[in-house]
């Protein structure tokens, strides 16, 4: 049985924990599985530990939801007993609208304004569920519109349908089809389609990532912004999202 919980709460300054005091709200999925004994728990959230086995899992979906709830001010609560089920918490700081809207106003420009503000269209590639939606998450908070598909495929069949894409984000460590097997596919049909290839994994095949703009994983926000950025360097032209077209048929 898996629920799922929301509360209000309020962490004051001698609070044992890292937030800033203030409101919080509190997220909860909590299941009855069969839990974590202590050693498992104390790693659950580093990067690249995982207890599946090869091909199975990376390790780095808590650690990217861990980062995406810290780069906002709150934190990821793991909380777990052998046989007896875990619990996962995210905080995140409770803001009154009038609040957010002076935030807004006064925060820094993004590296390269004008291309940070364009909304694109991103074509996001990861065979984990939680690190797709987990950056699928990070773009739509930066205004941009995103197409979640979980393998190189699904991906290729979407291009190849006429689906609309001003840059894919591919991960590298996929079966069947690595992430710099898809970009050479891609690159082959799509010359004109940035990809910018998500990687934890330092050891890839000499020159597998040749133009490629590289995000080591885990990553947070702002390593996504430079990324972003980067890429956007080779986009000219029409500021419209239009459906690519191949370069064959």
């Amino acid at each position: 049985m898996i629920t799922i919980a929301a509360r209000e709460e309020l962490v004051h300054a001698d609070h044992r924990s890292s937030l800033t005091p203030g409101r919080y709200v509190c997220l909860s999925v909590t299941d009855t599985g069969e839990g974590m004994d202590e050693a498992v728990l104390n790693r659950a959230m580093e990067p690249f530990f995982t207890t599946k086995g090869i091909g199975k899992g990376t390790g780095l979906g808590l650690s990217m939801v861990h980062g995406l709830a810290a780069q906002s001010g709150g934190c990821l609560v793991m909380k777990s007993r052998k046989h007896l089920g875990t619990t996962a918490e995210i905080w995140l700081p409770a803001a009154q609208a009038q609040e957010a809207a002076e935030s807004d106003a006064a925060a820094p420009p993004a590296p390269d304004g004008k291309l940070a503000h364009r909304s694109l269209t991103v074509l996001v590639v990861d065979d984990d569920p939680l690190v797709l939606h987990n950056t699928a998450a990070m773009l739509e908070d930066l205004g941009h519109t995103v197409v979640e598909r979980a393998s190189g495929d699904e991906a290729l069949d979407y291009l190849g349908s006429g689906g609309g894409a001003d840059l894919m984000i591919t991960d590298q460590a996929m079966p069947r089809m690595t992430g710099t097997q898809l970009a050479d596919r891609v690159r082959a049909r799509w010359p004109d389609l940035p990809i910018i290839l998500a990687t934890g994994y330092a050891d890839l095949p000499a020159g597998a990532d040749a133009g490629l703009v590289r995000l080591s994983k885990p990553f947070r926000q702002d390593a996504l912004i430079g990324a972003l950025s980067t890429s956007l360097q080779s986009i000219k032209g029409a500021q419209k999202v239009v459906p690519l077209r191949p370069k064959h048929g």
